[in-house]
């Protein structure tokens, strides 16, 4: 019988007759506690590496989801203005030379970026990486167990 593999969670597969009856709905109900997962590994890394007092860039991890013409994905990322983020003014040329559009706040995701990638003043910290890599076999888990929770509703 021949076989499929999902794009991101490889480590499940199921038959073509399986997967056509699958729905949108479908597809997030496997891979959304594992998004889930991933962001609360994710706060907890950003916790234990930086020691944030505020946790503004740890509670900024969000979910969310989108479904386009090539299906449907979870996306697992800082979301919002980093309050203690100070990137100077935004400059814009106007016809009377360049101006200050008004002073910039960074985003949690820029943060997020620059600490685990670093800059030429911060070192790397790789935080993302370390917490995927550590919560890979609970993602995987939950995935598998959202999977069969799906396939025995179905009754296949």
């Amino acid at each position: 019988m021949a076989g499929f593999s999902f794009n991101g969670v490889d480590y499940l597969s199921a038959t073509f007759e399986e997967l056509s009856q699958l729905t949108d709905d479908d597809k997030l109900s496997i891979i959304m506690p594992a998004a889930e997962l991933l962001a609360e590994k994710h706060s907890a890394k950003i916790r234990q590496v930086f020691n944030q007092r505020s946790g503004t860039l740890a509670d900024s991890i969000t979910v969310t989801t989108k479904t386009d013409d090539d299906g449907v994905y979870a996306h697992v990322s800082p979301k919002g203005k980093h309050p203690k983020s100070s990137r100077g003014k935004r400059m814009k040329n106007t016809p009377r030379g360049r101006r200050s559009s008004g002073k910039y706040s960074g985003s949690n995701a820029e943060i997020g970026f620059i600490l685990n990638y670093g800059s030429p003043r911060i070192p790397a910290s790789h935080w993302m990486e370390n917490a995927n890599e550590e919560a890979e076999a609970e993602i995987e888990e939950a995935e598998q167990n959202a999977w069969n929770d799906l396939m025995e509703k179905k009754g296949l």
